[in-house]
């Protein structure tokens, strides 16, 4: 354990990260590393961060190619001219906000959610995409960024089917993005939740003394060196780092509840504490949808029919369909003259916030049906 450097392992640990533990430790191991001079392999990087290819940029998959080529199939799906992509966008490795921060780091081993937004959105405005599948094998990573990117997923609700694909871990800040999507799919043998914050304090000051190291910090402002490692933590500074703790995950719990359309109670008391759940069990504590592939995901997109009305319905929930009433005495052919683009905004507001409220009373129902089942 090295004390050479103390100021690095300090600024990795002592953010608020949603990131599996050992996986943070292993980060901060390698920055010290890195400082002493000892480089690692490709292969050993590969082996602590998750080495892939590029992550957070889409790809698309054609979904008539995943079905039947028959005229029946293709006029099923939305028929020639309709959206017939699947947009797919990998979430691997670990999660930082700025694309500079996982590009050209020891290998693309992470994603940015900058990046993924950036793709998401694309995806969304494309006319050509049908649906859209986050492909998620992530341990999680640092808090900032992911708010914005999963309200920006869950706001989007109902234009198009969003898949959260779980192949094979969708941990702490994965799951906070996963649950923004309008379902949970969990590969055999995944893992979801680990819902949790936290932040580390090192106390090196014993080591720095016995290496005949004393530090004195010249500071202004109260509070500016605060919970640094050169002295023990203080009860007052400990309070104030809880306190930050505990604010990232109140916002952690409750982007879950919203998401999953269950109580904020049943998301801190039922959905693992902190532990990751495996597929089936996943699935039975409300935490996912249901167990599946990427490939009988992609294939059951591929076969949904072509989205319609102002909204698209979304995959696995019926869609909601909302009449609007013809004043008294005015003729049905009025109603159905009125240009599509006189459609007013508040009428277009108030059928995604039907829509909407369907859908989680919809979670809701479900979640209950399985809790009597348990």
């Amino acid at each position: 354990m090295t004390t050479r450097f103390p100021h690095l392992r300090a600024a990795v640990l002592q953010h608020p990260w949603a990131i599996m533990p050992d996986r943070l430790e292993a980060i901060a191991e390698v920055i010290e590393r890195r400082v002493e001079g000892v480089r690692l392999s490709a292969d050993e990087i590969a082996g602590i961060k998750g080495n892939r290819e590029p992550n957070g940029v889409v790809a698309l998959v054609d979904s008539d190619a995943l079905q039947p080529a028959t005229a029946d199939a293709r006029a099923e799906s939305g028929g020639a001219g309709g959206p017939s992509v699947i947009a797919v966008i990998s979430v691997f490795g670990i999660i930082a906000q700025h694309a500079r921060q996982v590009d050209d780091i020891s290998g693309p081993g992470g994603t940015s959610t900058e990046r993924v937004l950036s793709s998401f959105r694309s995806a969304m405005n494309d006319p050509t995409v049908k649906a859209i599948v986050l492909n998620i094998d992530s341990p999680g990573g640092n808090v900032n960024g992911v708010q914005v990117l999963a309200d920006e997923i869950f706001n989007s609700r109902g234009q198009k089917p969003v898949v959260a694909q779980v192949n094979s871990l969708a941990a702490s800040a994965a799951y906070w993005i996963a649950c923004a999507c309008d379902e949970i799919v969990v590969t055999p043998g995944g893992q979801v939740g680990s819902i949790g914050v936290y932040s580390l304090h090192r106390d090196v000051s014993k080591a720095a003394e016995m290496e005949g190291f004393k530090f004195t910090f010249i500071s202004a402002g109260k509070y500016k060196v605060e919970g640094n490692q050169f002295e023990p933590l203080n009860d007052e500074s400990s309070k104030a780092i809880q306190d930050q703790i505990d604010a990232y995950y109140s916002d952690f719990t409750t982007a879950v509840a919203r998401g999953r359309g269950v109580e904020l109670a049943e998301v801190v008391g039922g959905f693992g504490q902190g532990r990751t759940e495996k597929d089936k069990k996943a699935v039975k504590a409300g935490m996912a949808d249901r167990v599946a592939t990427m490939d009988d995901t992609l294939r059951k997109l591929a076969a949904a029919k072509k989205p319609t009305g102002p909204k698209a319905e979304t995959i696995n929930e019926p869609r909601v369909d909302v009449d609007l009433e013809v004043p008294p005495g005015q003729a049905e052919t009025d109603k159905t003259a009125e240009p599509a683009d006189e459609v007013s905004k508040t009428e277009a507001e108030a059928l995604a916030s039907q829509a909407a409220a369907d859908r989680d009373a919809f979670r809701r129902r479900r979640h209950a049906a399985r809790a009597r089942g348990a």
